[in-house]
């Protein structure tokens, strides 16, 4: 039996090099990637780092100024009440949408499965992942590729503000779980009032646990 194997440009792997740096927190906020050193790090050309640095500032995981050098966004609060004042209207809209027409949820489903595994295994990465798949899968069966497309324009901070609830444990992945959980069962049963409050709820849980991260380390 033959496996299919993706291949994988320069720039992809250039691309998911940094970008795993990034979420691990290897490269700490407002850190500068140059381009020529990228490029030298990794053994490329610069063409090719700066393709790959062009992709994370589009998805909002490095910020680039004019004629400055792309950096690692260090979020404040206000960062992160409109990142999820966003998502919050974008995704209200998409769990209301689902619920009222009954589109399948495979790959929601699968999220959840893969989120409970990694919660039972304490699995920081594991967690952040699925936690992204979940909320992607549910963007994506709407099937409107503009609304992937605005989605696509902060997801990338939205990941920087999971990788942080789950690096200092400020939620924690069983709670996490529950609310991904009612979130989904609510769309299936068809209830759009139930999915858009459990959407909202679980959002603004997230906002308040990171506002009082800040708060604590800026007493600290």
């Amino acid at each position: 039996m033959s496996e299919t194997v993706r291949t994988v440009s320069i720039v992809d792997a250039v691309y998911n090099a940094i970008r795993d740096r990034i979420l691990s927190g290897e490269l700490d906020p407002s850190e500068v990637l140059v381009e020529q050193k990228t490029a030298e790090l990794y053994g490329v050309a610069r063409p090719t780092a700066k393709a790959a640095i062009d992709r994370l500032v589009h998805q909002g995981l490095l910020r680039r100024t004019a004629n400055k050098s792309a950096r690692v966004p260090a979020l404040t609060v206000s960062d992160v009440r409109d990142i999820y004042f966003t998502r919050t209207a974008i995704e209200s809209t998409v769990v209301v949408h689902l619920a009222e027409r009954h589109l399948p949820l495979a790959a929601a489903d699968a999220a959840l499965e893969a989120f409970d595994r990694a919660a039972q295994a304490g699995a920081t990465k594991g967690v952040v992942d699925a936690d992204i798949a979940f909320h992607q899968s549910l963007v994506d069966a709407v099937g409107s590729p503009r609304m992937r497309r605005i989605y696509a324009s902060i997801i990338g901070e939205a990941h920087l503000c999971m990788v942080l609830k789950q690096t200092h444990h400020l939620h924690s992945p069983q709670e996490l779980a529950k609310e991904h959980r009612a979130i989904y069962e609510a769309i299936i049963a068809g209830d759009a009032e139930l999915a858009r409050a459990s959407l909202v709820a679980h959002l603004d849980n997230s906002v308040r646990s990171i506002e009082h991260h800040f708060i604590e380390a800026a007493d600290a």
